[in-house]
C-alpha cells in the first residue's frame, strides 16, 4: 500500500510497507494482512501518543490517539504534524550519503566508522547542517609511521572529515578529470597502476614500430627490424630510451597557495560555492595541529625530512593518506603534464603521482628534456627532482615502473612483489579463510603478467 499524493502534498513521499496489523494490550494480534499501524514521534499525554494507519485496499492515511500500551509498528519517519507535508530530505543529505557510503568501503567494522554508523542519521544531518552555515571545521588527525612497502609517515583523517573528502571529490572530480591527460594514472577511474604498465609497454611497441624520428619509415624497417629491438642486439642508433623521474618529497613540497590557485583558476566558473568552501578548508588546514600520534616518536628517527610533514616548508605540504590529497596531486602536476605533451613535444609520456616516464628514440632529446623539466618544476610549482631518481636506460633492457619489470617483449612482477608472495607463502595467515584470500589477491595479479 502506498501513502497518498494528497496526503503528503507530492508524489516523492509516497511509500511501501506491510500491513502487520498491531498488538493489543492482551499479546492477541488485530488486522494482520489489512491494516498497517506506525507510531508516530507525537506523544499527547504519558499514556498515549499519535499512530498512522492505512489500509491494504485504499490509499488513505488516517491518524489517531493511541495506548502505548499497544503494540504498533515504527518506522523511521518524521511526524507528519497534524496532516501538513512533511519537508523533504535535501539533496545534499543524499550527497552526503552517497559519500558516507564510498567512505565506509573497506573501512567497516573499524572503530571511528562504527561510531560514526550508530548514529548515522544524526551524523549526516549534522553535517549537512554545517556546511549549509560554514560552521564545518575539520577535526584532529591520527599520525603513524607505516613500516611497509616502504616506510613513511601517514596522517588519516577523522572518519567524519572522510565523508567530506568523498563529498568533495564527488563534487569536483568530474570537472578536473576532463582536464587531466589521458596517461595520469593516479586516482582516475578505470586507469591505477596497472593501465599505467600497459601503457608503458604499449609504448614500448609503438616507439619500436614507428617511433624512430630521425629515420624514414623505410631505413627504419630495413635497418632496424623489429625482432631485432625484441632480442635486445640493437645498435646505439636504433635504440629506444627510456626516461623515469621522480620528484623529491612531492606530497611535503606542495605549496598550498599554488594548489589553491590552480584548483580556482580554471575551475571557479564550473565549482560551486560550499565545494569551494571546503575545498579552502582542507587545502589550508594544518593536520598536524591536535594531532593524534599513534607511533612512538622515535618511529620519526630514520624517516628523511623531506619525507615528514614536520620537515616541511612553512604553508607547505599534504598528508599522506587522503583521498583529496591524491585528487590535488593530480590537479598540482597537470600543467607539467600538458607542458611536457605540448612544449616538449614528447608523445610517450606518463605519470602516475610524481612517478614518470618518458620513453623516446633520442637519447639526446631526453637528456635535453631533464634540464627543461626541472626548470619548469622550480619556477612554476616550487618543487625539485630528485637528484637519485634521474634513470635514462635502453628499453631493451628492461625497466621498474609501478611495481612491474617491463620488457619490450613481456612483463614481469616486480621484486617487491614477488617478495610479498613469498612471505605470504612461508608465512601464512592463522585464518584459513583470509590466507586463501590473500593467494587468491596474488594469484589475479599474476595473471596480468
Amino acid at each position: 500500500m502506498k501513502v497518498s499524493a494528497n496526503v503528503l502534498a507530492s508524489p516523492r513521499y509516497a511509500r511501501s510497507a506491510l500491513p502487520g496489523g498491531n498488538r493489543n494490550t492482551d499479546g492477541s494480534f488485530n488486522n494482520v494482512g489489512n491494516w498497517g499501524n506506525w507510531w508516530s514521534a507525537t506523544e499527547n499525554d504519558a499514556g498515549n501518543a499519535r499512530n498512522r494507519n492505512m489500509n491494504w485496499n485504499n490509499d488513505n492515511v488516517n491518524e489517531n490517539w493511541n495506548n502505548k500500551s499497544n503494540g504498533n509498528s515504527v518506522r523511521c519517519l518524521r511526524d507528519c504534524d497534524g496532516g501538513k507535508a512533511i519537508r523533504s530530505a535535501s539533496p545534499l543529505f543524499f550527497e552526503m550519503r552517497k559519500a558516507y557510503l564510498d567512505a565506509r568501503r573497506n573501512k567497516r567494522n573499524t572503530l571511528n566508522q562504527l561510531k560514526f554508523e550508530r548514529n548515522l542519521e544524526a551524523e549526516l544531518l549534522s553535517l549537512c547542517k554545517e556546511l549549509e552555515t560554514r560552521t564545518y571545521e575539520l577535526r584532529p588527525s591520527v599520525c603513524f609511521i607505516n613500516e611497509l612497502p616502504v616506510k613513511r609517515e601517514i596522517i588519516a583523517a577523522d572518519f567524519r572529515d572522510r565523508v567530506i573528502h568523498h563529498f568533495l571529490y564527488n563534487r569536483i572530480y568530474p570537472i578536473f578529470d576532463r582536464k587531466f591527460i589521458y596517461d595520469s594514472y593516479s586516482c582516475r577511474v578505470g586507469k591505477g597502476t596497472l593501465f599505467g604498465i600497459k601503457r608503458a609497454r604499449r609504448f614500448l611497441k609503438s616507439c619500436a614500430a614507428g617511433g624512430f624520428d630521425r629515420l624514414s619509415r623505410r631505413d627504419r624497417l630495413s635497418r632496424f627490424p623489429l625482432p631485432e629491438l625484441v632480442e635486445g642486439n640493437v645498435p646505439a642508433e636504433g635504440r629506444i630510451w627510456v626516461l623515469r623521474l621522480d620528484i623529491q618529497g612531492f606530497f611535503m613540497a606542495i605549496n598550498r597557495g599554488i594548489l589553491y590557485n590552480l584548483l580556482m583558476k580554471e575551475s571557479c566558473c564550473y565549482i560551486d560555492k560550499l565545494a569551494q568552501f571546503i575545498i579552502q578548508k582542507i587545502v589550508f588546514n594544518d593536520p598536524l595541529k591536535n594531532a593524534f600520534y599513534r607511533s612512538l616518536p622515535s618511529a620519526w628517527d630514520d624517516l628523511p625530512r623531506d619525507k615528514s610533514l614536520m620537515g616541511s616548508a612553512p604553508n607547505c605540504g599534504l598528508p599522506i593518506g587522503n583521498l583529496t590529497s591524491q585528487l590535488f596531486a593530480n590537479v598540482y602536476l597537470n600543467p607539467l603534464d600538458h607542458f611536457v605533451k605540448r612544449d616538449l613535444k614528447m608523445k610517450y609520456y606518463g605519470r602516475y603521482v610524481d612517478d614518470m616516464i618518458l620513453i623516446h628514440s633520442d637519447k639526446q632529446v631526453l637528456l635535453n628534456a631533464v634540464s627543461r623539466i626541472r626548470e619548469f618544476l622550480s619556477q612554476e610549482l616550487k618543487l625539485t627532482l630528485h637528484p637519485k631518481k634521474i634513470k635514462l636506460q635502453s628499453a631493451d633492457k628492461g625497466f621498474a615502473f609501478l611495481g612491474a619489470y617491463i620488457y619490450p617483449n613481456k612483463i614481469l612482477a616486480g621484486r617487491r612483489i614477488v617478495n610479498n608472495f613469498k612471505e605470504c607463502i612461508y608465512n601464512p595467515d592463522t585464518d584459513s579463510e583470509k590466507q586463501n584470500c590473500r593467494v587468491q589477491s596474488y594469484l589475479g595479479l599474476f595473471s596480468h603478467f
